[in-house]
């Protein structure tokens, strides 16, 4: 028996199989796209992707196979604009006159993730969260041994006695960022006039897990290609479930304790020195900076007559400075350096985070210092719903 999907339904599974599968993998299995009647699962034994197919494309009777996932891919891709793909029986594609056969697993060999769903699930809407991923994404340790690191924390928080918050951060011990976003609450944890009395508190869902940052990104992807303005998640007993628009991602918790962040963030409050500049200068000045840096990648900020900033990069055989407008509020004279990577960093997430908030044609950002102090430990920026934090290099 043979079923049929169309090349826009393939062409986004394909775009989902390329993010979720890395090929190459232990088991050869999660290297193929297992489509069944109803849905098509694809991923890895850590995060695995549940697609349910619209109403016209689902199939009853077809025996389920499990495609090799470059193959799909790159039919996808060449194939014609409004084509229909018809799947049949061991592996067998074909769409007008083109003729695939692929070396298939069958479907029931395919690890499908099997948890119980839970009953109670909070909404976040997209938007929020792709204003703010790609800040969290760039705090992000890379291949870190510290596993925990290489991931975003996601948590639930009490902030006084009606009012919680999905809380998001992410560091790697140089810079962090923490967000906090309004979330839906489930049914069963929201006010009810029929429900408990006022003396009561209102429950608070449950939500602690360190997420791996591929897993959101993909997840993020799909999102903006399906256009889908609002996604629901819940914890599991594995890990984490996010669901939308006929999708579900299943993603598997990191392991170790995240490292708390509220220390340092409460050192905002002691940054009473602060910088106050314009974000496209300063973009430029550290982008002019970049072509004197050397091996150490270190840029130097510090204050200049007639309200100018310095921002200069000094390496071996080569130098830079560029001299920017600015608003300094210390009662000493600002010298800092930084990697300044990490600063250009901060600077395109204040940019991101803060568009269209300021009804201005020239946005500035303000960075927050405490000059006084003999061994610097941090500087922040404030951001709406956020801040982001960048540890200056010890001269």
């Amino acid at each position: 028996m043979e079923r049929q999907l169309s090349i826009d339904t393939l062409r986004k599974i394909a775009t989902a199989s390329a993010a979720l599968v890395k090929g190459n993998s232990v088991q050869p299995i999660y290297d193929h796209v297992l489509i069944e009647d109803q849905r098509v699962v694809l991923g890895n034994a850590t995060t695995q992707l549940e697609w349910f197919l619209d109403e016209e494309e689902r199939s009853f009777g077809f025996a389920p196979e499990a495609y090799p996932a470059r193959d799909l891919e790159r039919i996808a891709k060449s194939l014609p604009d409004g084509a229909q793909v018809q799947f049949g029986e061991q592996g067998q594609i074909r769409c007008g006159r083109s003729r695939f056969r692929l070396p298939v697993y069958d479907g029931a060999q395919y690890p499908v993730r099997e948890e119980p769903l839970p009953s109670a699930w909070i909404r976040v809407q997209t938007q929020d969260l792709e204003r703010i991923f790609p800040s969290l994404r760039r705090c992000v340790a890379k291949n870190d041994t510290r596993t925990y690191l290489n991931g975003i924390h996601w948590q639930i928080r009490r902030v006084g006695e009606q009012e919680s918050l999905l809380v998001l951060e992410a560091t790697d011990g140089h810079r962090a960022a923490r967000f906090s976003l309004e979330y839906t609450p489930p049914l069963d944890s929201a006010h009810s006039p029929s429900g408990a009395s006022a003396d009561t508190e209102p429950s608070v869902p449950t939500l602690d897990a360190i997420l791996p940052v591929e897993g959101i990104s993909a997840w993020m992807k799909l999102l903006s290609s399906r256009k889908i303005a609002e996604f629901s998640i819940a914890q599991i007993r594995s890990g984490v479930l996010f669901q939308g628009g006929g999708l579900r991602l299943w993603l598997t918790s990191l392991d170790g304790r995240y490292p708390s962040l509220d220390t340092i963030l409460a050192q905002l409050e002691k940054r009473k020195d602060v910088l106050s500049l314009s974000i496209a200068d300063f973009q430029r000045a550290l982008t002019l900076a970049t072509i004197g840096v050397g091996e150490n990648q270190v840029v130097t900020l510090s204050t200049a007559p007639e309200h100018l900033l310095s921002v200069a990069a000094k390496g071996e055989e080569r130098q830079a400075e560029d001299q920017i407008p600015a608003q300094w509020s210390g009662s000493l004279p600002l010298r800092y350096s930084f990697n300044i990577q990490y600063l250009m960093d901060v600077v395109d997430s204040v940019k991101e985070t803060t568009k269209g908030s300021e009804d201005t044609e020239d946005p500035h950002m303000a960075l927050r210092f405490d000059v006084s102090e003999k061994d610097p430990t941090s500087t922040f920026a404030e951001v709406p719903g956020g801040v982001l934090v960048v540890m200056p290099i010890r001269e």
